[in-house]
């Protein structure tokens, strides 16, 4: 027998400490010390006797769920660590044209949010995804165009403080030149705080590298 977490739940490791995001409900949370060590053994040595009170507690909680099969649940991960930043290549692209697409897919967005909610925004997005076709090639340089527009807007409208808006409305542009993203929450403590950004294969697409290093990822869609 082994254990899941319940559907649109994950979870990062921070050093010693455990936090979890369930996004349907789009909320951060992290269990109490004793608890804590008890999800942790699981993850790193199995599942305990059937038992034990705080599996039996996750369990009736719903945040785990048994399976017949010998599994347990892994801490978020990147399947590719990037290595550049597309914002270091639209200095000198022209943007005019992108500029209003990139407004207008982020009014949008934020419209979808606000009306949907994380997780059937996210689940939007994802859908759109895996119906795009094979790669195309000289995506970098449709992503530095792309970024052009989106860089340009932050002139017009605040993004600085609104990284998922920004996130999902170029995962979404992205999607719409043929280009697959992969959109990542990430976590810190200390004190708590939440970040999105966009990455493509080896690109970091809408971020820099001085800003996400400091964030643990706990999503990636």
């Amino acid at each position: 027998m082994g254990y899941v977490l319940r559907e649109g739940t994950t979870f990062c490791r921070i050093g010693e400490r455990i936090v979890f995001l369930d996004i349907p409900s789009d909320r951060y949370f992290c269990l109490t010390p004793p608890a804590e060590r008890s999800f942790r053994q699981l993850v790193d040595d199995g599942p305990p006797q059937p038992d034990e009170p705080h599996l039996l507690r996750f369990l009736a909680q719903g945040l785990l769920i048994a399976t017949p099969e010998p599994i347990r649940p892994h801490a978020c991960h990147l399947a590719r660590i990037p290595e550049i930043s597309i914002l270091d290549t639209v200095a000198h692209l022209p943007a005019s044209i992108a500029t209003a697409g990139a407004l207008t897919k982020l009014v949008s967005v934020r419209m979808h949010l606000r009306l949907m909610g994380l997780g059937r925004t996210l689940s939007w997005i994802s859908r759109r995804k895996t119906r795009l076709p094979d790669a195309r090639q000289g995506q970098q340089t449709s992503l530095a165009q792309l970024m052009a527009g989106f860089v340009a807007a932050a002139h017009i409208t605040s993004i600085s403080d609104d990284c998922l808006a920004h996130s999902l409305a170029v995962a979404a542009k992205m999607i719409g030149h043929g280009i697959a993203p992969e959109i990542v929450l990430g976590v810190k403590l200390g004190p708590f705080s939440a970040h999105c950004w966009v990455q493509h294969e080896a690109n970091l697409v809408n971020d820099r590298f001085d800003v996400v290093r400091n964030f643990t990822p706990i999503a990636v869609i």
